[in-house]
């Protein structure tokens, strides 16, 4: 081999190695991962939103018409929730009561977002984009993201609520499950909450599971795989979850 010809083919594979190093860093270059989340810009917050572990992003198929918001009965305009939904980057806007001539028809699909809501990461996340928008101050955030949870929360939301809105928490309560594969265990939620957005609109339905039993924790440590079921109208939601994944700069994170 002549000395160009050894100098070229060397070059390449100095090449070829830098480019693979710089995709798996690249790889592995989450946010949640390599960020203080004082550092976390809304590009970083999107990314947590939608393509990390503690977000699943699926479809069902919609059998239904929207419900027109002046036809919900006013018990149905939802009375509480335990807290104001911080406004999302990357979460389903709500259509609930559209108007326009194309909403009367169903759609073939509708997008559903579903979170693992009492992860640190995503309530920092969803505390930490009201901040960057003067919503909240930083000492707020702090308080909001390490605020103990007692239960587990899933959380979905979808541009069109009005499968919730038609059914109350306690239907879902009786049609939803967080099923654990190595033990087999399946947990029924202890309660439902609907939550609704600053102007009255309903955008998340939180279910609520227990964190232990009188066997001990509901998710053990090696746990690989959890999945979440509900029935929403004709359609069965599931989505899977998996522990191991769910780690931050702390540790597992649930």
């Amino acid at each position: 081999m002549t000395p160009t010809l050894r100098n070229s083919t060397r070059s390449a594979g100095l090449l070829l190695l830098a480019f693979l190093c710089a995709t798996f860093v690249s790889a592995d270059n989450k946010p949640w991962k390599t960020k203080a989340y004082q550092q976390w810009n809304d590009k970083d917050i999107q990314t947590i939103m939608t393509e990390s572990p503690w977000v699943k992003l699926t479809t069902i198929r919609r059998t239904w018409l929207p419900v027109p918001k002046t036809e919900i009965p006013p018990q149905q305009q939802i009375s509480g929730g335990i807290r104001e939904l911080p406004s999302v980057v990357g979460a389903p806007a709500s259509n609930t009561g559209a108007s326009s001539r194309e909403s009367e028809q169903p759609a073939q699909e509708l997008n559903v977002s579903v979170y693992w809501d009492s992860s640190r990461v995503i309530r920092t996340a969803s505390a930490r984009q009201r901040s960057l928008h003067g919503e909240m101050t930083d000492s707020q955030v702090e308080e909001y993201a390490i605020a103990p949870q007692e239960e587990y929360q899933i959380a979905v939301s979808m541009a069109d609520m009005t499968p919730f809105i038609k059914n109350d928490e306690s239907f879902f309560q009786a049609n939803s499950s967080l099923e654990i594969r190595r033990t087999k265990l399946k947990l029924l939620p202890s309660h439902v909450v609907y939550l609704k957005d600053s102007g009255g609109n309903l955008k998340q339905a939180v279910f609520f599971f227990p964190k232990k039993t009188s066997s001990g924790p509901t998710i053990v440590s090696d746990e690989t795989d959890v999945e979440f079921r509900c029935k929403i109208a004709d359609s069965n939601l599931r989505v899977g979850f998996k522990p191991q994944e769910m780690t931050d700069q702390a540790g597992t994170d649930l």
